[in-house]
């Protein structure tokens, strides 16, 4: 088998082709990433007068660049495999003094191609990849909503310390309202008490009358609040629930449209404790990537995926402490974490308990144990996919 491997990059890629002795054919071979520079590498290949079946193509996944010359060459009929940076990183620095040019790279690629057993590629179908964008974007979208939510409190600690206390829930739709038109103390206190008592029947649906409106004006007019820059606070405040608002809907509109990627599939993660609607699709698209049934050890592989593999420290006779490695994807990570903590210590599941019970009775933290347990729920989320059956909990008895 030949291998090309191509160094990619935003504007140009350097490609370099080894025959099958490994020996170079050409290298160095630059083109534009632009149909016309496509055109010309395939151009390049023909000259070699070498068939689609006997050349293997290989690129690592830098950032989003590899995508476009990936489905191109993929649609031309040639084997592609992409390569995670890691791998030539790691041969790339085995040498003293290393090397990362362009040119050293493509060839470094080539010749990665030809010594390790890449069967596969980490990358997605058109489903599993519109599933991953919509749950990444989500993703992001709750983390900006939950820093929003942090700046929110931190200023009604200057305008209105007393606020929280006269709602259960300051994120709700009656404390929104009533902030996005009274943002400060100083607003509240001289808001007519029809005017409040409307607002907070309407959004509250009855639950909240003219008593609540009457307790949050009197809390308004004694508050130990701030009375200077309280214009620019309330200005900043009316901005902060406009985008959370508009975050909310966004979320909203983000899940409605993820339900309808791979229904059967999320149906089936869903059966796993800790696993709701939310986790579903973001634990499916970021698995599925890399999960091929017939590999012996592809629950590790989804492990190492959510970076949840441990990254062991060792000199000698010397055995330091291992440590999460961390290198893959956060969003799995993420996932991965907090359904493990629902299943454990939430829905109590035996399984999960069990695992996260034993780290902790041998003394292990909080977060350590709970890895433990995400790990068990990782290598669940594989059998269920490879057998196609929901969990179902067995104890050894």
């Amino acid at each position: 088998m030949w291998t090309l491997g191509i160094d990619v990059a935003k504007r140009r890629h350097v490609a370099t082709l080894l025959d099958e002795a490994g020996k170079r054919v050409f290298k160095n071979f630059s083109f534009a990433q632009s149909r016309e520079g496509f055109k010309s590498l395939q151009h390049r290949i023909e000259v070699v007068d070498i068939s689609t079946d006997n050349i293997l193509i290989g690129m690592e996944a830098t950032g989003h660049y590899w995508m476009i010359l990936y489905h191109c060459l993929a649609d031309a009929g040639y084997q592609v495999r992409v390569i995670n940076p890691m791998m030539t990183a790691a041969r790339r620095n085995v040498g003293i003094r290393g090397s990362k040019s362009d040119s050293a790279d493509s060839e470094l690629i080539a010749r990665i191609l030809r010594e390790a057993d890449l069967k596969f590629s980490a990358v997605p179908d058109d489903k599993t990849r519109q599933l991953r964008d919509l749950m990444r974007l989500r993703f992001e979208c709750a983390q900006t909503l939950v820093a929003e939510k942090q700046r929110l409190t931190a200023l009604l600690d200057l305008v209105f310390p007393e606020y929280a206390t006269n709602f259960s829930d300051i994120f709700g739709c009656a404390s929104m309202e009533v902030l996005s038109q009274f943002p400060t103390a100083k607003d509240l206190a001289k808001v007519d008490i029809r005017r409040l008592t409307r607002i907070l029947k309407e959004k509250s649906k009855g639950h909240m009358g003219r008593e609540h409106a009457k307790k949050l004006k009197i809390s308004a007019k004694g508050s130990f609040a701030m009375n200077q820059s309280v214009d620019s606070f309330a200005l900043e405040i009316r901005f902060i629930v406009q985008r959370m608002n508009l975050l909310s809907t966004q979320i909203e509109e983000l899940a409605k449209q993820a339900k309808n990627h791979l229904k059967q599939e999320q149906k089936l993660l869903q059966s796993i404790p800790g696993i709701g609607p939310v986790w579903a699709p973001t634990i499916l698209a970021e698995v599925l990537p890399v999960f091929h049934p017939e590999e012996k050890n592809g629950a590790r592989k989804f492990v190492a995926t959510a970076g949840l593999d441990v990254k062991l420290n060792q000199s000698g006779e010397s055995k330091g402490r291992g440590k999460m490695s961390k290198r893959g994807s956060k969003y799995l990570r993420t996932a991965a974490m907090q359904a493990a903590e629902v299943a454990a210590l939430v829905s109590c599941d035996p399984m999960f308990k069990g695992v996260y019970d034993k780290q902790r009775n041998r003394g292990k933290k909080h977060k350590v144990a709970l890895s433990h347990a995400a790990n068990k729920l990782l290598h669940v989320v594989f059998s269920v996919l490879k057998n196609r059956k929901p969990y179902e909990l067995r104890l050894a008895h």
